[in-house]
């Protein structure tokens, strides 16, 4: 620990570090910060621990987004996408109705918070793909259609040279409310059974050269049963390029891009 230099020497706090002496020489170093035992406890602290039982939630409700489409995302997000889905789960949360601490975790509390957001930043979907995808809904919420009417070499804004070929690919993330019921410390969801869920589809490898009308993806809800009211659904949609060499399709790996394009 670093020794007190100049000819006063303190014993105390002061500007966030400790000064004290220790066998004869006067020492500094950091503050400590308050204790978890105090924080959990102390009356002064409870807005603190309000929003960190907020910010907890923020991480539990980014994972349940990215559970269900994990293995698909996975090609296309960066190693940064789960923290900085967090920081917008924690934005959501904040528009919540209550007081902080109890305030519902709720997708819809804010969804152009979520709609757009990319799985690698700096990398939008229409700066690479500009057809717009339409998304409907069906059966009560339970199949998912995104349809393409028209697509066009056009349409392939920044294609890399060798690219032959590009894919498109939806998702979906089924996402329940959460609460902070009356007596409990932590979040619960709504509707624990059509949590955390997911699906995706891809189509086939299309030509880029030639122009192709009515694609569609359809996505069906892992449930057996309506949607619950209390789930959202997270719709995702993305482009990557291939190279075809031989009979052999290859991924250009920097150039695979997915966002969020709705919110049902």
């Amino acid at each position: 620990m670093p020794k007190q230099k100049g000819i006063i020497l303190i014993h105390g706090k002061l500007n966030g570090k400790s000064y004290y002496p220790l066998k004869g020489i006067y020492l500094s170093r950091t503050a400590n910060g308050p204790s978890k035992e105090r924080i959990q406890t102390d009356p002064a602290f409870a807005e603190l621990k309000a929003r960190n039982l907020e910010f907890g939630m923020a991480s539990r409700l980014s994972k349940a987004i990215r559970t269900g489409v994990l293995e698909t995302v996975k090609d296309f997000q960066d190693p940064k996408m789960a923290s900085r889905l967090t920081r917008v789960c924690y934005q959501i949360i904040k528009e919540g109705s209550g007081t902080i601490g109890k305030r519902e975790a709720n997708l819809t509390n804010k969804p152009k918070a979520l709609i757009g957001f990319p799985l690698k930043p700096r990398k939008n979907l229409d700066q690479v793909y500009t057809a717009t995808p339409v998304v409907t809904s069906h059966k009560k919420r339970r199949i998912i259609t995104i349809s393409i009417p028209e697509s066009s070499q056009i349409h392939l804004v920044n294609k890399p040279k060798t690219a032959t070929h590009f894919q498109l690919t939806a998702a979906l993330s089924l996402v329940s409310n959460y609460t902070c019921r009356p007596g409990q410390k932590t979040y619960r969801p709504v509707a624990p059974k059509q949590n955390a869920l997911g699906i995706s589809q891809k189509t086939e490898a299309l030509l880029c050269k030639i122009e192709h009308k009515n694609l569609q993806i359809q996505l069906k809800t892992p449930v057996k049963r309506e949607v619950s009211s209390n789930v959202s659904l997270v719709v995702w949609f993305g482009i990557q390029y291939l190279k075809q060499e031989g009979s052999q399709l290859y991924t250009l790996k920097n150039m695979q891009v997915m966002q969020c394009i709705n919110l049902l």
